[in-house]
């Protein structure tokens, strides 16, 4: 059975639903997560390049 409500009241029947009522959550964990993977992205890249410009001397 096909619903005649359009889709972007649906989209915004389900986005109140799974996101306005919860709890906010605790951001520094996460913010901390993110941060060690930003970190432990980058370093290699920053080793290599000091590793290129130190045998470019």
């Amino acid at each position: 059975m096909e619903s005649k409500m359009p889709i972007g009241q649906r989209i915004a029947r389900f986005l109140e639903t799974r996101y306005v009522h919860r709890a906010h959550p605790h951001y520094l964990p996460e913010f901390a997560g993110f941060g060690l993977i930003l970190i432990l992205a980058v370093w290699p890249m920053l080793s290599m390049v000091a590793a290129a410009l130190e045998k470019m001397r």
